[in-house]
């Protein structure tokens, strides 16, 4: 097995830091603020928000930069983690070519390699301020799924669930729970039966949902003020 440790690093940095990192000075939050204040002022007054709804709004959570931000930064880190032919990227740990391979092998780097993705699912939707609390990382879970399952099927499943939640809109449970299997089911189609990756990502996609469920506490959405 070979690791490149430079890129491994700064893998794990991208996908490894928590969402609330990604908060802004007080002169920057405010005029952040100013701006979402201006936006929802011409945003449709169905589409307000009512105290304790849960819904996800299309309109809202696009708006948001750090939800791109997190896409962005699951989809970069997730390629240097796991590589792929497609996005002509090579993943930073690899077996060694030089070496006669066993199948096990081979799997156990995959095994590695799924361990690092799931560490930084697990930091990004589990908070702890003087009690547990769970987010749903949308956008991050979105990324991956494109690292996972390849474009065609990530695409595909991140297009069909914001449609879907568009004309019915969904708990972020719901949401989740409906990526999981589309992504899952796409998967299947554009990658096989026999891509461990795919079973990951519908699995992983679902384990926020699954842990709230078990706690019995609900899934949160990230606002833009967090306690």
């Amino acid at each position: 097995m070979t690791i490149d440790y430079t890129f491994l690093c700064l893998a794990l940095l991208i996908l490894w830091f928590p969402r609330q990192w990604l908060r802004l000075g007080r002169k920057a939050t405010r005029r952040m603020r100013w701006l979402r204040r201006s936006r929802s002022r011409l945003r449709d007054q169905t589409q307000v928000r009512e105290p304790g709804d849960p819904r996800l709004f299309i309109s809202e959570e696009f708006s948001k930069p750090r939800n791109f931000i997190d896409f962005l930064r699951a989809l970069t880190g997730g390629l240097l983690i796991v590589g792929s032919s497609e996005w002509a990227v090579e993943a930073v740990i690899q077996y060694d070519a030089e070496r006669v391979v066993q199948e096990n092998a081979v799997d156990g780097i995959a095994y590695l390699r799924m361990a690092l993705l799931l560490v930084g699912v697990l930091i990004q939707f589990i908070r702890y301020e003087g009690k547990f609390s769970f987010y749903a990382p949308l956008f991050y879970i979105g990324g991956l799924g494109f690292v996972l399952c390849g474009f065609n099927a990530g695409l595909f499943a991140f297009l069909i669930g914001w449609t879907i939640n568009t004309a019915a809109p969904l708990s972020p449970a719901g949401f989740l729970s409906l990526y999981a299997l589309l992504i899952f089911m796409l998967g299947l189609l554009f990658r096989g039966v026999h891509d461990g990756y795919v079973l990951f990502a519908g699995v992983v996609s679902f384990l926020p949902v699954l842990v709230s469920l078990l706690a019995r506490r609900s899934l949160a959405i990230f606002t833009k003020r967090i306690k």
